[in-house]
Formats: C-alpha cells, structure tokens, sequence
C-alpha cells in the first residue's frame, strides 16, 4: 500500500450507533493500478477496502464538498 493521501483518525460505525469505535479512513492510489484509488476503513474489525475509478472519485469528492458546503451553511444560520 503506498503512503495515504489522507489519513483521517474519526468515529465509523460499522453495525449500530452502540459499536462506535475510533477507526480511520484512508485515501491512496492502489500500488498495482495507480489509476485506481483506494477509500479504506480500518477499526478494530480490520480493513473494509473500496476501490473506485478516477471518475467515480471525483463523484465522490464532489459530494463531500457540496455536502460539506451545504453543512456549513446550515451551521452558519444556526448561529
């Protein structure tokens, strides 16, 4: 596995709200297909691998930002 792109230490829940635990999710380029990134989520219960293709990863990017933007402006108007 090459060196994350991103390495985020957050909560997952994996089964039910109960289970949280501290896991990490990680974003790299697959060192066999460096055209293909790699989400993964790692916890106590191992490594759940999600491999997507550029585009699909800028689809996904694109919704966490909007997503986030859209937050932040909820946030913003709570205030």
């Amino acid at each position: 596995m090459t060196a994350p792109t991103l390495d985020l230490e957050t909560t997952v829940t994996r089964d039910h709200p109960v289970t949280q635990k501290s896991a990490a999710i990680q974003i790299d380029r697959d060192e066999f297909d460096e055209s293909v990134v790699r989400l993964a989520f790692s916890g106590q219960w191992g490594t759940t691998y999600v491999t997507l293709t550029a585009t699909e990863a800028h689809t996904v990017a694109n919704a966490l930002e909007q997503t986030a933007t859209d937050a932040a402006n909820a946030e913003a108007t709570d205030e």
